[in-house]
């Protein structure tokens, strides 16, 4: 979830349940990788664009027991490993550096570096300012440990992650200042639906071993509601189908998409 407004104010955090770096590999690419792109090319003619459809790979969801912490933790923690392994292929293949964002576990309202994450804001949240990954184990969250809407948000965010390390979000920013109104927002959902695109292509890529089935997908249609930054619900239908059908990141560039289908 990015918003048009990103303050770099200091983290100032209270609450933290965890704070869990991931480092991995921090330069999946080599030291033969290309510079991030800038400009406008940056958001038309991204490298990522090139490297096809998410290699099929199996990323199974460990159980969750309600109210248990530790359950949750180790349910993101392998989902953050799959998400850390498909992205790092995906910019070998574009030929640019990758490094996973850094994540932190909390319980209740904290400041980012991007602003105050309240309780009741949402499951997940990415902040460029120090590329870190901030989930939400709320008792609304911790109460439903069969869901998927947590799956599906964190891939979201983690989309976020791959437009900052890619150069996409340093160009929606720069652009951002200089725009109002009616262009600012259509900016942002650019940025928003091109993140639920990546997050359903992610999801095509692990979807077989995972214990869902048809409702799972038609709820997560079905769950977001949009609104002025995020796109109207029918457009953030079409980005999650495109994103799953064409399997990468090659079916999600919004910055090339009509109006029409980005308001």
């Amino acid at each position: 979830m990015i918003r048009i407004s990103l303050r770099t104010a200091a983290v100032a955090v209270t609450a933290v349940v965890g704070a869990l770096p991931l480092t991995g590999a921090a330069d999946a690419s080599g030291a033969s990788a290309r510079p991030v792109p800038t400009g406008p090319g940056a958001l038309t003619r991204n490298p990522l664009y090139a490297t096809g459809a998410f290699r099929s790979s199996a990323c199974t969801e460990p159980a969750r027991r309600a109210d248990d912490l530790g359950s949750y933790r180790a349910y993101l923690d392998d989902l953050l490993g799959c998400l850390r392994r498909a992205w790092s292929e995906k910019f070998r293949q574009a030929g640019l550096r990758f490094s996973p964002p850094r994540v932190r576990y909390i319980t209740k309202s904290v400041y980012t570096g991007c602003g105050q994450f309240m309780a009741s804001y949402a499951a997940s949240l990415y902040c460029p300012a120090n590329k870190t990954l901030w989930i939400m184990l709320s008792k609304e969250e911790l109460s439903d440990p069969r869901g998927f809407g947590l799956f599906t948000v964190v891939a979201h965010e983690y989309g976020h992650h791959a437009q900052d390390r890619a150069g996409i979000l340093a160009e929606f920013e720069r652009r951002s200042r200089t725009l109002s109104g009616k262009r600012a927002l259509d900016l942002n959902r650019r940025i928003e639906l091109q993140a639920d695109c990546f997050s359903a292509a992610f999801v095509r890529s692990v979807w077989s071993s995972l214990a869902r089935d048809r409702r799972d997908w038609d709820e997560w249609l079905t769950a977001d509601e949009g609104d002025m930054w995020h796109g109207t619900t029918r457009n953030i239908r079409y980005w999650l189908k495109r994103g799953w059908a064409g399997g990468g990141p090659q079916a999600c560039d919004t910055f090339r998409a009509p109006v029409s289908k980005v308001a």
